[in-house]
């Protein structure tokens, strides 16, 4: 950043590079105090960072800027903010502060003094009090600046951030004219900071410390502590109470643990209570992406000590709010039948005073840093603004019984010494990696026949996720409804069982691509609307008896290249213990089936979600880990492959590989170093022997379809060429003629026949090259035709001739 450089698009530069290049200026340094941020609003006394050229941010220029870095709430940097005097405040990348500048040693249990004044924050740095800035965009304009809404969104998103990762004493200072205002109140009410006046009355002596530059240091370092100490001891809710009262009409919701009560008071003084509901809470405004689909976040406690979170559409409470309730109720929600409680039910919902605001998202998976899970979130600081929200309630599979430690020594670490369980279990991490690494989804189908293990291998990999017994889903399903089920599982992990059970057979090979390729279908709203196509990205692990190429032949259909491929089949008919490489810790194959079906249901889902803490906490360092290890490995099983359709494959075997070695380094699986890459490796070079589209494979299908055609209708479709008057042949849905020349058969096909009949679903002028090529048929020079007399004209007419040299070919 040492040159003049353009910025049109603020995410060229990470960071820690504008860092590197920045000049860092010590107050010992010449040039310190020149500084003009320094000049206006005084010397924090600490290190600073200038940009020695200039910068252009959206149009706008700065010359010798102050860099200053961004940190959140894990204290890693994230961004870099511009500033100079009397112009507006950029932040890069990115444009919005994701985080805050600080100043000092930020402790969890010691004070940390919020501000968004720049003059403020660096005459607290000058304190023994760790001081930490809001960056906003007027931070170098007037200082009298009114703060706006997004200020306040500002701030708040700031102390949430520092509340979250554990900060137990956070505190900002207020003007005492300001103090009283509302957007002020909101804060303490609704965030874990303390106001501190800067107005103070100690004995009879009044004192109002402005925090400018002016002020000697000391002073503000005993007006800090003087008005923690003055703060009153924040007042707890009522007993009983959830949540404060609220007054609404001529009386006040109770948010109490029996239940929502309405309670209002008559002309008498005489108070009249009104259950309303079992007690749900409202905790934040919701709303997507675009700034539509305005809700409100509810979270209550079913009768089973179930927790249920639902990010509620505001369109549900029009009109009587009968589907609202409807779906409430379903989800154990108690609520008063008559309907006075009705209204006050969907009052209360509707108008209970919050000032957070969460972001909703209709699926689970990754959210910028946050990995999103029905029920919880994982990972950053502001996971808490970011919610799930399901269209028809809880689904919730995601379930936890028993400790890592458990599932690791019991269930990971018994099938270590079994390539195709490693594989399985390797396949379940994989999901998460998939768009950090920017690769496709894929399906892996064992197939063998029963009692080879295969619903083993599924329960073992669900047990990463869920409850074994319920976590899978099953191939009985139509595609519709598979679309809803691999957008549940967006970013992960899905188990399909039992192919040989898919509602629709027809369906399958559409439902292969659209599941590996992670895009629905187009459909429109009961108002005409063009909806949002759903859209995922998954791995999924399947099993059968019979494989894709079964099915559809059985169906009267044939596997594409691009299908099979999309769907890979992993054979445990051939080795003799099915799915197990050996018998090693137990007597027979079934027995080790069995007490590996019991360990599972004894310890299941810690491990996913111990994967997700470790891939969300210092995740661009994870990224980055999982990113070199898939390379090694994707060169490693692509070294001696040159077909880009083996190549693909061979890169979803890597990624495979990459997670199991992930979560082996994570501490996760208790394996030893390389048994996930070993796995792939022997899965993968299996695989590869059993699969027929090597080499010209595409060649010899084309030549076997060609065959196929002769053989079924050579006698049946040509007639021919010299008829026998005595004789006469009867021909449907004629191709052409065949003729004896110089004792060999040969078939004349009309063009036309042959691009719709023989060449169906083929590309004919790519056929009629390679018939060509292996002299299946005569043509002129130049052409893959021939120009011969037919009895159905008097002239010459083109047509294609066959010998019988395809009769020669075996695709063997």
């Amino acid at each position: 950043m040492n040159t003049y450089h353009e910025v049109p698009v603020i995410n060229l530069e990470s960071p820690t590079e504008i860092l590197a290049q920045a000049m860092q200026l010590a107050p010992t340094d010449q040039g310190y105090f020149e500084q003009p941020l320094i000049q206006r609003f005084g010397s924090p006394n600490q290190p600073i960072y200038i940009d020695q050229g200039q910068i252009e941010i959206n149009s706008v220029q700065y010359e010798s800027p102050m860099i200053m870095p961004i940190y959140d709430g894990k204290l890693e940097l994230v961004q870099c903010a511009v500033l100079q005097d009397q112009k507006q405040v950029s932040v890069i990348p990115n444009g919005l502060a994701k985080g805050f500048a600080y100043y000092g040693n930020l402790q969890k249990n010691e004070p940390v003094i919020i501000t968004h004044s720049l003059e403020t924050y660096f005459k607290i740095a000058q304190t023994g009090y760790a001081v930490v800035l809001v960056v906003l965009p007027t931070l170098c304009k007037a200082q009298s600046a009114e703060l706006k809404t997004f200020d306040f969104e500002q701030i708040q998103f700031v102390i949430n951030q520092l509340s979250q990762s554990g900060y137990q004493q956070l505190y900002m200072h207020v003007r005492p004219e300001h103090i009283q205002l509302e957007p002020f109140q909101k804060l303490e009410q609704n965030t874990a900071v303390r106001l501190l006046n800067q107005y103070q009355m100690i004995g009879e002596t009044e004192f109002l410390t402005e925090l400018c530059k002016e002020d000697e240091a000391q002073e503000v370092n005993a007006f800090i502590s003087e008005a923690i100490d003055l703060l009153p001891e924040k007042d707890p809710l009522p007993k009983g109470h959830l949540a404060k009262p609220y007054r609404y009409g001529d009386g006040y919701f109770h948010i109490l643990h029996e239940g929502i009560f309405y309670i209002e008071t008559d002309k008498n003084g005489s108070e009249h209570k009104r259950f309303v509901c079992s007690p749900i809470l409202v905790k934040a405004k919701t709303r997507d992406k675009t700034s539509n689909d305005w809700g409100r976040l509810l979270v209550w406690t079913d009768d089973a000590d179930i927790q249920h979170r639902w990010a509620v559409s505001m369109e549900l409470f029009q009109g009587d709010g009968v589907d609202l309730r409807k779906a409430l109720a379903h989800q154990g929600v108690t609520i008063a039948p008559d309907r006075k409680a009705r209204e006050l039910f969907q009052c209360y919902l509707m108008t209970y005073p919050v000032d957070t605001y969460a972001l909703c998202v209709d699926s689970v998976g990754w959210h910028g840093d946050v990995y999103v899970l029905p029920h919880q979130n994982i990972g950053a600081n502001n996971a808490d603004s970011v919610v799930y929200q399901a269209a028809h309630g809880l689904d919730n599979r995601y379930q936890q019984v028993g400790t890592l430690e458990q599932w690791r020594n019991d269930v990971a670490q018994l099938v270590q010494g079994h390539s195709k369980l490693v594989f399985s279990l390797s396949t379940a991490f994989a999901g998460q990696l998939l768009n950090p690494l920017g690769q496709q989804g894929k399906g892996f189908h064992l197939k063998g026949a029963s009692s080879k293990g295969k619903s083993t291998a599924l329960y073992l990999a669900c047990s990463v996720w869920g409850n074994p017994q319920t976590f899978f889903r099953t191939w009985k399903a139509t595609g519709n409804a598979l679309e809803h089920t691999a957008h549940l599982h967006n970013d992960g992990f899905l188990v399909l069982d039992e192919i040989g059970e898919i509602a629709n057979p027809k369906e399958l090979g559409n439902i292969v691509y659209m599941l590996a390729n992670g895009l629905g279908k187009g459909r429109m709203s009961k108002q005409l609307a063009v909806k949002d196509v759903k859209r995922w990205m998954l791995n999924f692990l399947s099993n059968g008896e019979r494989s894709l190429k079964d099915i559809m032949q059985e169906n009267g259909q044939k596997t594409k290249l691009g299908q099979e491929i999309r769907l890979i089949e992993i054979d445990v008919d051939q080795p003799q213990n099915g799915i197990f490489d050996c018998i090693d810790f137990a007597t027979d194959g079934a027995k080790q089936s069995n007490l590996l079906n019991e360990r599972v249901r004894q310890s299941y889902g810690v491990a996913g979600v111990a994967w997700l803490e470790y891939l969300t906490t210092h995740k661009v360092q994870r990224i980055e880990q999982a990113k070199a290890l898939f390379e090694g490995y994707q060169q490693q099983l692509t070294a001696n492959q040159t077909q880009g359709h083996i190549n693909r494959v061979a890169s979803s075997f890597a990624l495979i590989a990459t997670a199991g070695e992930l979560a082996t380094q994570a501490g996760i699986t208790g394996w030893t170093t390389g048994t996930a890459i070993e796995a792939a490796s022997k899965v993968f070079n299996a695989w590869l022997r059993n699969f027929e589209y090597q080499g010209d494979y595409e060649q010899r299908e084309i030549l076997a379809q060609v065959k196929a055609f002769f053989e079924a209708h050579g006698s049946s479709r040509f007639e021919c060429i010299t008829p026998d008057p005595e004789h006469p042949e009867r021909i449907h849905n004629r191709m052409g003629y065949w003729k004896i020349d110089n004792g060999e058969k040969k078939f004349i096909v009309y063009t036309e026949q042959f691009k719709n009949e023989i060449c169906k679903g083929l590309d004919s002028r790519k056929v009629a090259s390679i018939l060509a090529e292996h002299g299946w048929i005569e043509h002129d020079a130049n052409k893959h035709t021939k120009a011969t007399r037919i009895p159905d004209s008097s002239k010459t007419t083109r047509v294609y001739i066959f010998n019988e040299k395809m009769f020669d070919f075996s695709i063997e």
